[in-house]
């Protein structure tokens, strides 16, 4: 029998999610999480009954994996630095989004020269809607050709959606970047070319001090073809597909012949989550445990960082584009449309 791989997790906010994938995997091991001390990091350890380390001595020996859900210098972090403490000591590292083209490129050279695995992770191509919106794409690009693609999406995810589509079209370049829109709102509109595609692009470009998880929305992306439109809603589903409007057939006088069964107005291919607690409870927790499995079997590992590479000087281009992001006005909270409509009357 294979004996699970021994992980470890730094950092305790988004981390909770990298901890509870690991610690449910039955191919992987939680051995700790790695912080700085805090109650949180203590919390989620005693959570998920494993120790809490605040030094690099502390990890055992022959730990194999690391998780780091730890910012790099965009969001004023050491997540890099982290990563390569722990490839030195002989893990591979598997760090979260976004780094800046230099972090990364310091991180893949240093990985090389110490014979360990490395991957930055955009998190969101793991979800099975996401997953399957990709599969899907990929396919109607190859037998049809993809005529536009449209995307909105949250500028805390900006990366992640552009790798998205660069997973989607198997390439980044070659690429452009024009700023179409004046700023009249926080939503800032760009026209991009990714590997010969236009992509109409509109990032919500809000940031609320200390609470990076506020957002109007994460993404939304629709691919035209000739044939219809494939529209992943959101991570989260659901999953459509519009058939292109075509008149009805015509019968031998040219009328209309509407007794004949149509095409559907809109397939669901796949229902989304029944809502946010499974989404944190279940499908992050999994979505971040089958991120690692590149630094498991090395399948694809260096086409992902090669991607990754491209990806990352384009989201470099995009940022700064857009400008630095606005505080969000101080709004209502989340909530169902029922109770929204009834807020504001």
């Amino acid at each position: 029998m294979n004996h699970p791989v021994k992980t470890l997790v730094a950092g305790s906010r988004f981390g909770q999610f990298y901890a509870a994938g690991v610690a449910a995997a039955g191919h992987l091991q939680l051995v700790g999480v790695l912080g700085q001390g805090s109650g949180r990091s203590q919390a989620l350890a005693r959570h998920l009954q494993v120790p809490s380390f605040t030094t690099l001595e502390q990890v055992p020996a022959d730990t194999r994996l690391a998780c780091v859900a730890v910012g790099g210098a965009a969001r004023g972090e050491q997540g890099p630095a982290l990563a390569l403490a722990l490839m030195e000591r002989g893990l591979d590292v598997l760090i979260e989004h976004p780094l800046l083209p230099a972090e990364l490129e310091q991180l893949l050279r240093s990985a090389a020269s110490l014979q360990r695995r490395c991957l930055l992770n955009s998190f969101y191509p793991q979800l099975p809607w996401v997953a399957r919106f990709i599969e899907l794409g990929q396919q109607l690009h190859r037998q049809q050709g993809i005529r536009h693609i449209e995307a909105s999406c949250a500028v805390q995810v900006s990366f992640a959606t552009l790798d998205l589509l660069a997973a989607l079209l198997q390439a980044v370049g070659p690429w452009s970047l024009d700023n179409l829109a004046p700023g009249l709102s926080a939503w800032r509109e760009l026209s991009l070319i990714m590997a010969e595609v236009p992509v109409s692009l509109r990032v919500l470009n809000e940031l609320a001090a200390a609470d990076d998880g506020r957002m109007q929305m994460l993404q939304r992306i629709s691919l035209a073809t000739d044939s219809g439109t494939l529209q992943l809603v959101s991570p989260h589903g659901p999953l459509l597909w519009l058939p292109a409007v075509r008149a009805p057939q015509e019968d031998a006088h040219g009328l209309f012949a509407l007794a004949e069964p149509g095409l559907p107005c809109v397939e669901v291919l796949m229902d989304a989550a029944s809502d946010w607690g499974q989404v944190y409870r279940q499908v992050w927790p999994q979505a971040a445990a089958a991120a690692l499995q590149p630094l498991l079997d090395g399948v694809g590992l260096a086409s992902r960082q090669q991607r990754s590479l491209e990806v990352v000087a384009l989201w470099q281009q995009l940022t700064a584009a857009i400008g630095f992001p606005e505080p969000p006005a101080q709004g209502a909270p989340a909530a169902r449309l029922a109770q929204a409509l009834a807020g504001a009357a």
